[in-house]
């Protein structure tokens, strides 16, 4: 190994400890958390972005094309990464936005349905109402013909109990004539045979007187 390289190897290692020194606090984070190996988490994506700037940074400051291209590297990682989870972001935005307009029309739907419901639930009871309606008046002609019927049943009753009185009064009437006229002539009967007696009588004085 030539001395050059030897001697860039000592600033290069002492940028990967600094990293790895300041990386420690997020790494202990990783750990209690779970999120060991997670490297789109954005606490990690953040630092290995910040880690890539550093490496190529230092890397063109000691002119160590080694750590320039760990710098290099590491940022396409990350570009890699951030795109991918940029990826997952718009995927989960187009998936709630789905959720959302799904839930959306299965409510406009489920309006719908109780809107049906509810006209449905009117026309039946407009139509209950109709038919009550229908049945009230169908009683009340009912009744009020039944009324007539019994009114003209009453008006034909006394019409028939007039015309009966009328009869009645017209045979007690010809009774009476016919009494009458058989008393007058019971009476001249009588007459008769009174002046019949009194002409026997006056005859017969008459003999005698003779």
């Amino acid at each position: 190994m030539s001395t050059t390289t030897t001697f860039q190897m000592i600033p290069r290692t002492t940028v990967r400890l600094g990293v790895a020194a300041v990386r420690f606090p997020l790494t202990a984070t990783e750990v209690v958390l779970g999120r060991q190996g997670q490297d789109e988490w954005p606490p990690a994506l953040a630092f290995e972005g910040l880690e890539a700037q550093v490496k190529q940074v230092a890397g063109s400051l000691l002119h160590d094309e080694v750590l320039s291209d760990e710098g290099r590297l590491l940022r396409a990682k990350v570009d890699r990464l951030r795109q991918a989870v940029g990826f997952e972001a718009e995927a989960e935005e187009r998936r709630q936005a789905a959720e959302a307009e799904f839930e959306e029309r299965h409510q406009d739907a489920e309006e719908t349905k109780a809107k049906a419901a509810q006209a449905e639930k009117q026309r039946k009871a407009q139509i209950a109402r109709d038919q009550a309606e229908q049945k009230r008046k169908a009683d009340e002609a009912a009744r009020q013909q039944a009324e007539k019927a019994r009114k003209a049943e009453k008006d034909a009753e006394k019409v028939a109990e007039r015309k009966a009185r009328r009869s009645r009064a017209a045979a007690l009437g010809a009774e009476e004539q016919a009494l009458a006229k058989e008393k007058a002539a019971a009476e001249r009967s009588r007459d008769a045979k009174v002046a019949d007696t009194a002409a026997r009588a006056t005859k017969a004085a008459r003999k005698r007187t003779r």
